[in-house]
């Protein structure tokens, strides 16, 4: 253990033996003056009361001036772990213990070296106040000791001095129960001692555990924890206060560029900077890999949150030698509260956060009504979510696919419709983030399988196997579930042919492409269909036509909506079709809205689409009708 820390144990153990030393004296002084007092009666009734007076007042005396040791505090030094104070404390005791025990001496002259008829009830309380001294002063050995020695040495040499072989024995036995005392004196202190230290030892790794439950190591700022800890500290401390949460832009492609270790070097040096920024006063936090949380009474800032977000911008954003290849920036969502409430402000600064990130990077955001409007929206849709979905009046509709030169129905996109009672039609995009947000992506994604299923079968039964039916899954829904599993069983148990069902995959970047892969090449190989949707607006979008399993892609409705008037458009659309005839891969158009479009598309080789100038959306029952009438008519 290092000095500085095994002085301040060394401090803890003497202040808990004066402690005890004082919680014995408030039992064992009253015994000694009933005791004392007792001998006085004695001695009072045998002829002797004038020097057993003395004596008792000089006892008592002795045993005041302890207690008033005992209630006298320690003088304050400024320093905790002081050792000087009290050792000096306890040596006063020592001296006070050794006066008494010559005091207890005394007996020996008001018994005639124990010789009168009143000695053995002297030494039978001799003895039991020798006891109550171990019993009360263990903790403290050398206090104790002073107080017995000298009355019971004398003891033995006055019962030495009688000369007869009954006093020889009884001078062994008090000699016997002396060093008895001593070393039970000897071995409780060492117990007391080491009890208290391991206590200490104890309370110190509890106490370093609790710091490290709420550092971060890396940076040594406080973690989430720590910050929670820190904003309860303010409670009764009056408001606004400001809450920055900071989030880095491009850190990703430092661990990606130059490996963790120059990412946490990095992480280390970002948060000096942003320390450098803070206001004073304030406290600081890493919640997150590349996130922060800066958190302060605004009285305490001579800037504006504004001002100071854009400090911490320009200084983050400053170059870092280290990774000259890289270019980090910080976006901040700010909020002000009145109160402070770690997990509301971290809410609401997210929200301004999210808001900050959509303008690009290096910028910041101030949460406001607008945002406070978006942020209850976004909860009631939340909240309202799993109810919608067990009374269906959230569930997938499906969106006719036809083709271009007779707009015969040859599929379905299933597509989720919700009218919610207060804010009205919620978009897809806003339903998956609100399901993945609640944990109810799993039960959302099995209702809209369940669904195309149910649409599936009726086809069967209404010999329309030239219909496929098709369903959305992103690329990190795919990797973070079992949907291959869902669908490979859902088919099989219902006896439908897996050539029937089709899956369009989303171009977003997943975590784990290699894992992503293998369920595709899975689905792929039972015979579902992998169409690519939303072609041209993703991360990879030449380099997954190489992929073998994608047999179709669906051209993203921004180039077609407008098709007729935009060479541009019309330039690109061309280069994906004549593409996708090259590769073998069917290509359709989506979001055709004008009989002009259509009419271009056709004309640039374009077989197949879906939009509004055909079909709208319509529920499961009415997509089955359309099929069956279609059916109906060819025959």
């Amino acid at each position: 253990m290092a000095p500085k820390k095994q002085h301040a144990l060394e401090a803890r153990i003497l202040q808990d033996q004066l402690a005890d030393l004082k919680a014995g004296l408030s039992v064992s002084m009253p015994i000694s003056t009933m005791l004392s007092a007792l001998i006085l009666t004695v001695q009072a009734l045998s002829g002797g009361g004038f020097a057993a007076a003395i004596w008792f007042l000089v006892v008592n005396a002795i045993n005041a001036a302890r207690l008033g040791l005992a209630r006298y505090p320690l003088k304050e030094t400024g320093h905790q772990d002081d050792l000087t104070g009290i050792s000096q404390r306890l040596r006063w005791f020592g001296i006070l213990a050794l006066l008494a025990g010559f005091a207890w001496s005394f007996l020996a002259v008001l018994t005639a070296g124990y010789t009168t008829p009143q000695a053995p009830l002297h030494l039978i309380i001799l003895a039991g106040i020798s006891a109550g001294a171990v019993t009360y002063g263990s903790s403290y050995a050398a206090a104790a000791i002073n107080f017995i020695t000298p009355p019971l040495l004398i003891t033995a040499a006055c019962l030495l001095a009688k000369g007869n072989f009954e006093a020889y024995v009884l001078t062994f036995a008090v000699l016997l129960f002396l060093g008895g005392l001593v070393r039970a004196l000897f071995v409780g202190q060492a117990r007391f001692r080491e009890a208290s230290r391991l206590t200490h030892e104890a309370e110190r790794l509890a106490a370093e555990m609790e710091r490290n439950s709420r550092e971060d190591h890396l940076t040594a700022l406080l973690n989430r924890r720590g910050l929670q800890h820190a904003i309860n500290q303010l409670e009764n401390t009056d408001g606004p206060f400001v809450a920055m949460l900071i989030d880095l832009d491009g850190f990703k492609s430092v661990n990606d560029t130059y490996g963790h270790r120059t990412g946490d070097e990095l992480l280390v040096m970002i948060a000096r900077r942003i320390e450098q920024e803070a206001p004073a006063g304030s406290t600081l936090a890493r919640i997150g890999g590349d996130e922060f949380v800066l958190f302060f009474p605004s009285l305490r800032s001579s800037l504006s949150p504004s001002s100071l977000a854009s400090n911490i911008i320009a200084k983050v954003a400053s170059p870092y030698p280290k990774v000259a290849s890289v270019r980090i920036g910080a976006s901040i969502g700010i909020y002000l509260a009145e109160r402070p409430g770690l997990t509301e402000m971290l809410l609401r600064a997210d929200v301004a956060l999210y808001t900050a990130k959509r303008r690009g990077r290096n910028e910041f955001c101030l949460f406001d009504a607008e945002l406070d409007t978006e942020l209850q929206r976004r909860q009631s849709i939340e909240r309202d979510l799993h109810s919608a979905i067990e009374a269906r009046t959230l569930a997938p509709w499906f969106q006719s696919i036809v083709r271009l030169d007779t707009e015969a129905v040859i599929g379905f996109e299933a597509l989720l419709r919700w009218s919610h009672p207060i804010h009205g039609s919620i978009s897809p995009p806003e339903i998956m983030t609100a399901a993945r947000e609640t944990g109810m992506l799993q039960l959302l994604t099995q209702t809209v399988f369940s669904d195309c299923c149910a649409l599936i079968d009726g086809l069967v039964k209404a010999d329309r196997r030239d219909v496929r039916v098709a369903m959305n899954v992103s690329p990190r829904e795919l990797e973070a579930g079992d949907i291959d599993d869902m669908v490979l069983d859902g088919l099989a148990a219902k006896d439908l042919p897996t050539t029937m069902f089709e899956i369009e995959i989303t171009e977003e970047s997943p975590v784990d492409p290699d894992r992503v892969d293998e369920k595709l090449g899975r689905l792929s190989h039972a015979g579902i269909s992998i169409a690519l949707d939303d072609f041209g607006t993703g991360f990879s979008t030449l380099a997954s036509l190489k992929d073998s399993r994608i047999r179709k892609v669906k051209i993203d409705q921004g180039f077609i909506r407008g098709l007729a008037k935009s060479r541009e458009d019309r330039l690109l659309v061309k280069t994906v079709i004549d593409l996708g005839r090259a590769l073998g891969i069917d290509v359709m158009a989506e979001g055709v809205e004008t009989e002009a479009d259509r009419q271009i598309l056709y004309k640039l080789g374009c077989r197949t689409a879906q939009g509004f100038l055909f079909s709208e959306a319509v529920p499961l029952s009415q997509a089955l009708e359309v099929a069956l009438k279609e059916h109906a008519t060819e025959l």
